[in-house]
């Protein structure tokens, strides 16, 4: 209960504050909200216990979905594309799992990242339907529903608001079924689970899929959004930036990520003039959480945080008492 009342608190208020922003900062907002939906899908995939790496290129699968289908000859609606971004996704995320989830820990990293590499580079070379490196421009925004015009940035952000929390309950309501219960305890313990009689195999498939068509339904905003998709717009930076608010965030609860991709945003227009310095400075909070905030910044609004800290500090208290009764 507590979920869906701060989720609706939330998307009050930035339904109400967009009323007042400006041009740029509903552009802001906007891809914020897109960046939320990814966030929503990666802390899925997380919960099988790995960290893919080739998430970014899951939303790609889904941006180019809607950028060829609405650009052709006889386009395709918009709103037809949604479900067949999420039907691609996760197709493929499917076929790339048979694979790769079959390795564990810093494997399971090197292979996703490949897989995600891989498909980036079907994107570049692939250019007599992606239009290669040179991508596809001209991407029409949504057509217009009850009066709705898409094409203004406010009815744009007050639509993918929409979606995100539609992808949010979803989200919330898999996380608490018998599946994503049973993906949490294969998390935990993998062997414990098998023992049992889960199939962990095809849960941990469950959830790559899952997570990776909502990255597919990210794809189509982001896409409709900017007008214009290319192979760079899926980079590894961008990944990093994904990963980066997982953990300076944390991932035990839904709005962890969504702490840490504030601090990111807040980041990124503090030092709009300097953007070169943005990836340094992620780097360095992604460091200092590790070190003082190990579950990410939803630990200090769970009290994790200060039962952490004293654990540390009672830690460091014997490790200096030992020393000194060892110098005695």
């Amino acid at each position: 209960m507590r979920f869906y009342l701060l989720a609706t608190m939330l998307a009050a208020l930035i339904g109400v504050a967009s009323v007042a922003l400006g041009e740029y900062w509903l552009n802001v907002v906007v891809i914020f909200l897109i960046n939320v939906m990814m966030l929503i899908g990666f802390r899925l995939v997380t919960l099988m216990g790995g960290w893919s790496f080739a998430h970014v290129a899951f939303m790609g699968l889904g941006a180019y979905t809607t950028a060829i289908l609405t650009t052709m000859d006889a386009p395709w609606s918009f709103w037809v594309t949604i479900p067949l971004a999420v039907l691609i996704s996760g197709a493929v995320a499917f076929l790339v799992g048979l694979a790769v989830l079959r390795t564990r820990h810093y494997y399971f990293f090197l292979s996703s990242l490949a897989a995600g590499e891989a498909l980036r580079q079907c994107f570049a070379q692939l250019d007599w339907i992606t239009g290669g490196t040179y991508g596809i421009s001209f991407i029409p925004r949504p057509s217009p529903v009850f009066g709705l015009v898409f094409n203004d940035t406010r009815n744009f952000l007050w639509l993918v608001l929409a979606f995100v929390l539609a992808v949010a309950f979803f989200a919330r309501w898999f996380d608490s079924s018998e599946a994503g219960r049973r993906i949490r305890a294969i998390a935990i313990n993998e062997d414990l689970s098998a023992s049992i009689g889960i199939n962990t195999w095809a849960h941990r498939v469950l959830a790559f899929v899952v997570g990776s068509a909502v990255a597919g339904i990210a794809g189509v905003f982001f896409a409709s959004f900017n007008k214009i998709v290319n192979p760079l717009d899926f980079s590894s930076v961008y990944m990093f930036r994904i990963v980066a608010a997982a953990i300076v965030g944390g991932v035990t609860t839904f709005f962890g990520p969504l702490l840490g991709l504030l601090y990111l945003t807040a980041v990124e227009e503090l030092f709009r003039g300097i953007p070169e310095y943005v990836p340094l400075i992620w780097g360095f909070s992604v460091i200092g959480v590790l070190l003082l905030l190990p579950g990410g910044l939803e630990t200090v609004f769970t009290g994790e945080w200060s039962a952490g800290m004293r654990s540390r500090f009672a830690r460091l208290f014997r490790m200096t008492r030992g020393a000194h009764d060892a110098g005695r």
